[in-house]
């Protein structure tokens, strides 16, 4: 019973594990109690359904981080299963995934369009609302998140990969709200109260951004492919045209930046982060609109008043990753941008990320958990855009840091090599035979 224990002890340890991820694309990835996750995406021309774990309670070097991840095997029954194309929604203690391609197959579909992984208790969940049939699942969406705990999923496609009863591609122009709260689905768009306001609704789109505002009122949609007024073909959305939806009021609102400004070329397959305390969104990556090919102007700030688009330059251009697409782009701490694997610009795909510190503007060699960065470049950011944003953050950062010491530190799994590992169990195989 005693070496029963001993190696039921020893093979524990290895529920989590570091491991270099697989070069990826289209996966998700989310900061939830003081850790990064990252889960699916293309690797190897398949979706898969890795789940890849990221301590950011300590410093660490970016050159060696490649060994920094583990791989997280949850506890329960439940499967999970290969995924990419989807949404992902940051949670307080865990974060959802919604829709997406699923195995990529028109004979194998998901079983659960909604599923949750909770970081506390190490374990997925599928969510099951009361109206589920009325959902069509889909693809290349957005979800956002509202402040009244509401999910807003809105553009992408449905197609015979994301349902078995689906015989018609549909490209999305209309919402589908999942409120937490009663985990239920609503359909505003066709609510009769809401008809005589939807008179301005735009052409769907896929593989575009959503970010919520600053106030919380808005959603900003940012870039992507555009359907056409017959329903058919596809092109790239003018970066110049950004769609605003207002949650209160249910109107959209198309905005047009000023024509004697830079204007992003389109994309798609990029990110938007909002930065903290301010009206603006920064802009990072993404695709050429009619191929695989990442954008060379890749670093954008938009100003939300305005709608002026202004070209950002990022100092330490040697420590960072240049232009990517189907990344992820996760702000931790209100300081630390991590922009983590994707396609690069030569179209290979990458395991690796690169850290911005908005707060200067600048890569860094070395990730700071506290988000205390020492500014390394005596260059003056070039515009006023930069310099309100690097305010903003700076005025940020006392209430940010009181609310990640709040947060929950401790964690079930523990890091561990494979060496490491394997000597545990070789020790106890020796212990065995000499008992």
């Amino acid at each position: 019973m005693k070496l029963f224990n001993i190696i039921l002890w020893s093979t524990s340890f290895s529920l989590a594990y570091a491991i270099t991820p697989t070069p990826r694309y289209n996966g998700g990835c989310a900061a939830i109690n003081q850790r990064i996750y990252c889960y699916g995406g293309t690797a190897n021309r398949q979706p898969t359904s890795d789940h890849y774990s990221l301590d950011l309670t300590k410093d660490f070097s970016i050159a060696n981080s490649i060994e920094s991840w583990n791989n997280v095997v949850p506890v329960g029954d439940f499967s999970v299963e290969p995924n990419s194309l989807f949404s992902i929604v940051p949670l307080n203690d865990s974060y959802l995934i919604h829709g997406g391609l699923g195995y990529g197959s028109s004979t194998r579909y998901l079983k659960n369009t909604t599923v949750v992984y909770n970081a506390s208790n190490n374990s997925w969940s599928a969510i099951q609302t009361q109206n589920q049939t009325s959902l069509m699942p889909s693809r290349e969406e957005t979800c956002t998140l509202d402040l009244s705990n509401r999910i807003w999923a809105w553009g992408g496609i449905s197609d015979n990969t994301t349902a078995i009863n689906i015989n018609k591609t549909t490209y999305h122009d209309e919402f589908q709200v999942l409120d937490l709260n009663t985990l239920t689905w609503s359909f505003p768009d066709n609510a009769t109260e809401m008809s005589s306001r939807q008179t301005n609704i735009p052409n769907p789109r896929l593989e575009h951004t959503a970010t919520l505002s600053n106030s919380g009122q808005s959603i900003y949609f940012i870039g992507g492919l555009q359907v056409d007024d017959s329903g058919t073909s596809l092109s790239g959305a003018p970066m110049n045209t950004v769609l605003e939806y207002n949650i209160t009021s249910g109107e959209w609102t198309t905005h047009t930046s000023p024509a004697n400004t830079t204007i992003p070329a389109s994309r798609r397959l990029h990110s938007a982060t909002l930065v903290p305390n301010s009206d603006l969104i920064f802009v990072y990556g993404g695709s050429v609109t009619d191929a695989a090919d990442a954008v060379a102007d890749y670093t954008y700030l938009l100003n939300t008043t305005s709608f002026i688009w202004t070209p950002i330059n990022i100092a330490n251009a040697n420590l960072g990753t240049k232009s990517r697409f189907g990344h992820s782009a996760v702000l931790h701490n209100n300081i630390s941008l991590f922009i983590i694997f994707g396609a690069d610009d030569l179209g290979n795909l990458r395991n690796d990320f690169s850290v911005i510190d908005i707060a200067h503007w600048q890569w860094v060699s070395e990730f700071k958990a506290n988000g205390d960065y020492a500014n390394t470049t005596a260059a003056t950011p070039s515009t006023s855009t930069n310099l309100n944003a690097s305010a903003s953050i700076a005025k940020s950062r006392s209430s940010s840091k009181q609310s990640s010491s709040s947060l929950n530190n401790d964690y079930t799994f523990i890091s561990l090599k494979y060496t490491k590992t394997a000597y545990l169990i070789i020790g106890a195989i020796v212990l065995f035979t000499f008992l």
